[in-house]
C-alpha cells in the first residue's frame, strides 16, 4: 500500500514538472531590463552642459524619445573625440549631435535626424587677407578642426593635409581668433551660438568656401540591438506626430 501511494506521488509530480516545461518553453524569454548610454559634447545650441544640467535643442528631442520608449538611460558630456569612439566600440551607447555624412554611414545604425542642419564651410577672419576660389586652392592653408568631427572626416578624406585637430570645438574656436591658423571648418547652424559663448563675435568670421550639408541625427552603436533601435524610432515616429518635438533648424 505504501508503495503505491509512493507511485502515485512521483506519477503525479513528474505531470506537474512536465506542465512547467511545456509552459517555460512556450512563454518567451523576459530580457533584463535594457540600459543606453547615452555620450554627447559640448556644442552650443545642440547640446552642453551648464550649472551641471545637460541642455541644448537636441538635447531635449533625446531625452524625450527616450523617456517615451521607456528604455533606462544615463547622458555625459564628454570631449567629442571620446564619445565618438565610445559609441564606435561600446554596444549600447547612444550618441547625438552627429552629422551623417556617407563616410560614416556604416559606422552606426541610424535612429532618427534632429534636424535638417545646416552647411559646414571654411572660414576666415575678417583682416586675414588669403585668396581662395575653389576647393583645391583652400588645401595649401593650414585648417583647425576638432578630430574626428564630420568637419575633420570630411576633410581628410577630401585630400586636406594641413590640418591642426583639438579635442574641443571651443579649442577650434580660440584658435583661429587667436590668428594661430589661417581656416577654420564650421558648421553655419551653430556657429553664431558657439563662439558668442566664447565671447567671440562670429561675425568677424568669413565664409570663404561651402564644403558640404550638415544633417544632425543620433545614432547608436552597430552592436546594440534591433529592438532598441526599432523603440526608438517608433517613439520618436509618435512623438513627432502628435508634435510634441520640434527639430532643429
Amino acid at each position: 500500500m505504501k508503495y503505491v501511494i509512493n507511485w502515485k506521488k512521483k506519477y503525479l509530480l513528474s505531470n506537474i514538472l512536465f506542465l512547467i516545461a511545456i509552459v517555460f518553453l512556450n512563454t518567451p524569454i523576459v530580457s533584463y531590463a535594457e540600459m543606453i548610454e547615452v555620450v554627447t559634447e559640448n556644442w552650443r545650441p545642440y547640446n552642453f552642459q551648464e550649472n551641471n544640467v545637460i541642455k541644448g535643442i537636441s538635447t531635449e528631442i533625446v531625452k524625450k524619445v527616450l523617456d517615451h520608449s521607456g528604455i533606462d538611460y544615463t547622458i555625459s558630456v564628454y570631449p567629442w573625440n571620446r564619445s565618438y569612439k565610445m559609441a564606435l566600440e561600446k554596444k549600447n551607447v547612444l550618441i547625438y549631435t552627429i552629422i551623417r555624412i556617407p563616410e560614416r554611414e556604416h559606422l552606426f545604425k541610424w535612429v532618427r535626424p534632429l534636424g535638417k542642419g545646416g552647411v559646414t564651410s571654411l572660414y576666415r577672419l575678417q583682416d586675414t587677407k588669403i585668396q581662395i576660389k575653389t576647393v583645391e586652392d583652400a588645401k595649401q592653408f593650414y585648417i583647425v578642426t576638432n578630430l574626428n568631427s564630420m568637419d575633420h572626416i570630411w576633410l581628410t578624406n577630401n585630400g586636406f593635409t594641413h590640418l591642426h585637430t583639438t579635442g574641443a570645438v571651443e579649442n577650434a574656436i580660440k584658435m583661429i581668433f587667436k590668428k594661430r591658423v589661417k581656416l577654420i571648418a564650421f558648421d553655419s547652424a551653430v556657429m553664431k551660438k558657439e563662439c558668442e559663448n566664447l565671447g567671440y563675435n562670429a561675425n568677424q568670421l568669413v565664409e570663404v568656401i561651402p564644403l558640404f550639408r550638415t544633417p544632425p541625427y543620433m545614432a547608436l552603436n552597430l552592436k546594440a540591438s534591433d529592438h532598441i533601435l526599432q523603440k526608438l524610432q517608433q517613439s520618436y515616429d509618435q512623438l513627432l506626430k502628435e508634435k510634441k518635438i520640434n527639430l532643429v533648424n
